[in-house]
């Protein structure tokens, strides 16, 4: 299953990367807040599910980017990050009646690292434990679970840091953000993302991974590449009709 990343909206995006890779996305993931590089999907969440019904991938993932420097810091900047998101979460939610959570009931939640980043134990303990306990629209069902975006051979505490992680902080899932062999969504590689070293993968392993990135593969559209070998959509928000 194979979709796009992309900071920008899907409503100003999808038709681009459709010229380019003549292929529609199976998925789309989206930033949430706090992002501050990158458009925000709450922003405009009945335009942006307007455009994934559009592109004929009605599902959206989440991913948060902080200022990077936040996570090598404490629990409380983790705790305030992971409500930010939360919020973020909502609010799209709230906003358009066709937004669904998963049938599932387990939406996974990517927190960004890039590669010269270090995650602390405090910070990613911090937000992790408050998005899976996070009560969501007061449902009682707990659909939020924490996952991490990284380099997992990145020489910064990433992997070790979710290696050490217990109870609710483990992450559902590692989006892998190498290697970078490029490809197409049609024409995609073999699933072979990097898998952290230090964590075995019948704890955490690398569910999505990132192939294509628009910067270092040449890519005209403001879109990355992903796929994923589990049913990615199945963790993502499910927009069940046009907006």
């Amino acid at each position: 299953m194979t979709g796009y990343d992309t900071a920008g909206q899907i409503h100003h995006t999808y038709r681009s990367a459709h010229n380019e890779f003549g292929q529609s996305p199976a998925f789309w993931i989206r930033y949430f807040s706090p992002s501050p590089a990158a458009d925000i999907f709450a922003d405009a969440a009945v335009a942006e599910s307007a455009g994934a019904w559009a592109s004929g991938g009605p599902y959206v993932g989440c991913v948060s980017a902080p200022p990077q420097h936040r996570l090598s810091g404490s629990f409380a900047e983790g705790l305030a990050d992971a409500q930010t998101y939360a919020a973020s979460m909502l609010a799209a939610w709230n906003a358009v009646a066709q937004l669904k959570l998963p049938s599932g009931n387990q939406l996974w939640c990517y927190l960004d690292q890039e590669y010269s980043t270090s995650l602390s134990q405090s910070y990613w303990d911090g937000w992790a434990n408050y998005i899976a306990n996070y009560n969501f629209a007061n449902l009682r069902t707990y659909p939020l679970y924490p996952a991490l975006y990284c380099a997992p051979f990145s020489p910064y505490p990433n992997c070790t840091t979710i290696a050490a992680a217990t109870g609710l902080n483990i992450p559902a899932s590692v989006w892998a953000s190498e290697p970078e062999p490029c490809g197409t969504l049609k024409r995609r590689p073999n699933f072979d993302p990097d898998e952290c070293p230090s964590v075995s993968k019948s704890k955490v392993g690398s569910h999505l991974w990132q192939f294509g990135e628009q910067g270092a593969c040449g890519y005209s559209a403001n879109v990355d590449l992903d796929v994923g070998n589990v049913i990615t959509a199945a963790h993502c928000f499910h927009v069940r009709a046009s907006p």
